[in-house]
Parts: structure tokens; C-alpha cells; sequence
């Protein structure tokens, strides 16, 4: 709840950790159908360690875009934590939503790498909401959704 007075927050991105930049690159762009905006880049130092409050960290990272969203994919070299444990089921872990104009076609693309363990398609209980989930090369849930909004 916003404190009157203060500013409203915008989101500015959303940061995934993953094991494999290369791998997470990958599955957004080709999979997901997001953009490159920032190609790969290493940081670290001190401002990263007050930041994050994790000492000695270095990190590669990408940005990539969806329209006015932008999601930032860091990889650990040095303090990072090498086990993730993702899920819905897991306080404090996330999934991402992508519209899709067709989600029949999206879920025919995908099923076909078996790797993405696409679920079925499914109608969501709000009336003309559709979707399906695909995991990204670390687990996190990765959810396609058609809309009412989507189709024209």
C-alpha cells in the first residue's frame, strides 16, 4: 500500500538468476520470442556487493524486451549459489506470463521439444483465457496465455 505522499513504484525489469546464460539467452529469445536489448556484460565489484549484500560476486548478464517489459538474466562466476529451487509451490519463486494471439499454436510449436515439458492447454476460470506452461532451462514456469485482450 502506497504511503500518500510517496510516488507509486514502476516496474523497471524483472532478474532471473539461472546456470547457463548462454542456455537462458537462448530459450527467451528463440522460445519466448523476446529481444536482445543488452548484449552480455560482466560486473562486480564493490558497489555489486553493498548492492546485493553478497561479497566477491561477479556476474554476467543480459537484457532482453517484450514490449515495455524487460527482463534481465544474470549468471553467477564467483559467490553465486548453484541449486535452484523453482516451482509454484515455492514461496518467494516467480513465473512469467507471455500473451500470445494463439495459444493452440504456441502449445503445437513447443510440443514438439519435449525438453520444454509443455502442460496442456488449458481454459483458465475467467471466461476466453487460455494457457499453457513451459519450464526455462532451470525450471522456472514460463506461462503462454491467450486473452480476449490478445485477439484483436
Amino acid at each position: 500500500m502506497a504511503q500518500k505522499g510517496l510516488d507509486m513504484a514502476s516496474l523497471n525489469h524483472v532478474g532471473i538468476t539461472v546456470s547457463d546464460l548462454e542456455a537462458s539467452r537462448a530459450f527467451y529469445v528463440d522460445v519466448v520470442g523476446l529481444e536482445l536489448v543488452l548484449p552480455e556484460f560482466r560486473t562486480g565489484g564493490g558497489w555489486f556487493d553493498t548492492l546485493t549484500e553478497n561479497s566477491g560476486a561477479v556476474i554476467d548478464a543480459v537484457l532482453l524486451s517484450a514490449g515495455q517489459m524487460t527482463l534481465q538474466l544474470v549468471q553467477y562466476h564467483q559467490a553465486g549459489n548453484p541449486d535452484a529451487f523453482t516451482g509454484h509451490n515455492r514461496v518467494g519463486n516467480l513465473h512469467l506470463s507471455f500473451d500470445v494471439e494463439d495459444v493452440e499454436a504456441k502449445h503445437a510449436q513447443l510440443k514438439e521439444h519435449p525438453e520444454l515439458r509443455a502442460t496442456a492447454v488449458v481454459q483458465l476460470p475467467v471466461e476466453g483465457y487460455r494457457s499453457f506452461y513451459v519450464r526455462d532451462p532451470d525450471g522456472v514456469p514460463v506461462e503462454f496465455l491467450e486473452s480476449p485482450r490478445n485477439l484483436g
